[in-house]
């Protein structure tokens, strides 16, 4: 045998193992351009971009834990349940290359043979629109202690009724909108509360606060897209109508000036009525109301509705609605003959990436039909998001923490082939083993998957004062976690330690200068990654 073989193999084979490791140009950049720059660009919803490496590179370890436990891109809904349109889901696939890329440094590879960067002009999506309304300039007050929610009246200018069918919600300020449901008002009750306040809008924490049921027509919360409705379908926007916004500021938001736009797609035909409703909802649905959460319990609620013998109707998304105490949900129809169709099922519920879930094919749903809503709540200590600590007693209320229990449908009166109706046909991403204990073992054994969990710092963005929570899988006692600027530069060190368990540290963010800064838990060599906001 050639005494130069045996080395020669071992030079092919490292050859190939280098050459199967992900590089940015060939590999990750593709990914991230089209899973993570609509909201990662400049100017964009998220708070820093992902167009270059330099700053992929330095949020690498923020990516692979982020796309591991999926909080990114961000999706709540149970793909294993239920498909809808436009996911925001990568490939288990990708997944496991993110990982591999950061665990062996990130690589960059060669710059001649990345894709061409997407251009965001943060322009509207819909093209020209055949509305664009702009609320008042707006700073939230410098007085602020507690959530705000602050109505806008805008007259939508409309001579003759139309019907909408496209529209975009552009926040003025992504720092400062924590979510925007858009009302119309055919009464002038809204406008003549607007009058009465000097400040523009007023305050309302239930709803937009006049009588008889307001015509709600959009929301919009975090990584919601501009949305359109099907050939032919529309919702009627009536002549001479105010559009209302009330768009919530989270406590944090103190100072910061807003100028939220709405663009709309109108259509002066006469087309298919769409309504939008909470037709389960914790005011005439509840089964085993009230609904009250005491302080240190699980409580787990039901709602239900049946449709009227009168016609079927035709579902067009499906919008669940809680706050911080809310942990799961799960949504689905009964018909006459039994047959369940499955609408939606949240297993990890995050009051931050709520939002509007179309299907793919509009869903027929018979008439006497059963709809069904299970919520559970987590009023513990265990429930990283519980925004007391202690925990307090819990009930229905407009602020955040407080608790409600709506599940929003858009939907319209059947005509027979809507089920056959396609709102997205694209290719479904593979998700196969993505949520389950063996994808997760299945993963090359240096990417950085673990038990150990950091949980985004509260509040956040934070002024003087903010809360780490984590779990340690086992009693730790030299578990840290340790800030950095977005330069890389180690400027905080904080001790974890802790119990079996979720745990918190309290730190004194006055210690820091304003800014964006990324926070480490270190647990035996292990890392999770969140990000910070530091305002003065």
């Amino acid at each position: 045998m050639n005494k130069f073989l045996p080395a020669l193999l071992i030079l092919v084979a490292l050859g190939n193992l280098k050459a199967q490791t992900p590089n940015w140009s060939n590999d990750i950049a593709p990914i991230i351009y089209n899973n993570c720059t609509k909201c990662h660009h400049e100017g964009g919803l998220a708070p820093f971009s992902l167009l270059d490496y330099s700053m992929a590179y330095t949020y690498r370890f923020s990516i692979s834990n982020a796309v591991s436990d999926k909080t990114m891109p961000p999706w709540p809904p149970d793909a294993h349940y239920r498909r809808f349109a436009n996911e925001r889901i990568l490939a288990y696939s990708d997944i496991i290359k993110i990982n591999a890329w950061a665990s062996a440094g990130a690589p960059m590879g060669d710059t001649t043979q990345a894709p061409t960067k997407p251009i965001y002009t943060n322009a509207s999506a819909l093209g020209t629109p055949d509305l664009s309304v702009r609320i008042p300039d707006y700073t939230v007050p410098s007085t602020q202690s507690n959530d705000i929610y602050q109505v806008f009246v805008i007259p939508s200018s409309q001579l003759s009724t139309k019907f909408i069918t496209g529209i975009e919600v552009l926040p003025g300020n992504a720092s400062a909108v924590h979510h925007v449901l858009v009302y119309q008002d055919t009464t002038g009750q809204a406008k003549a509360l607007d009058d009465a306040t000097p400040e523009p809008g007023y305050t309302q924490f239930g709803g937009i606060g006049i009588s008889g049921q307001p015509i709600l027509i959009a929301g919009w919360v975090p990584g919601s897209q501009p949305s359109y409705l099907p050939p032919n379908m529309g919702i009627k926007l009536y002549a001479n109508s105010d559009l209302v916004l009330q768009i919530h500021y989270p406590n944090g938001s103190a100072n910061k000036l807003d100028s939220t736009r709405i663009n709309f797609k109108l259509s002066n035909a006469s087309l298919r009525t769409v309504a939008l409703a909470p037709i389960l909802n914790h005011m005439t649905s509840l089964q085993d109301g009230p609904l009250y959460i005491p302080a240190n319990s699980t409580k787990t609620f039901t709602e239900y509705f049946q449709l009227p013998n009168i016609i079927d109707i035709t579902l067009l998304s499906v919008a669940p609605h809680a706050h911080l105490i809310a942990k799961s949900w799960l949504s689905y129809a009964i018909t006459p003959t039994d047959d369940t169709i499955p609408l939606i099922k949240i297993n990890d519920w995050d009051f931050h990436w709520q939002g509007s879930y179309a299907f793919r094919n509009l869903m027929k749903i018979p008439k006497q039909s059963k709809l069904y809503g299970h919520a559970v709540y987590d009023n513990t200590a265990s429930n990283a998001h519980n925004p007391n600590n202690p925990p307090q007693n819990v009930s229905v209320g407009e602020s955040t923490t407080d608790e409600m229990m709506l599940i929003y449908f858009a939907y319209t009166y059947y005509q027979a082939g809507d089920e056959n109706i396609v709102v997205d046909n694209s290719p479904l991403v593979d998700i196969t083993d993505s949520s389950s204990t063996t994808a997760i073992e299945e993963l090359p054994d240096n990417a950085i998957v673990s038990t150990p969990q950091l949980y985004d710092p509260v509040p956040n963005p934070s002024n003087t004062e903010t809360q780490f929570n984590y779990f340690l899988p086992e009693a730790s006692s030299n578990s840290i976690i340790r800030i950095f600027d977005l330069n890389g530069r180690l400027v905080e060190e904080i001790k974890a330690t802790g119990n079996s368990g979720f745990n918190s540290v309290k730190y004194n963010t006055g210690n820091l200068a304003k800014g964006d800064y990324i926070c480490n838990l270190i647990v035996n060599n292990i890392s999770r990654t969140k990000n910070l906001v530091v305002i003065h």
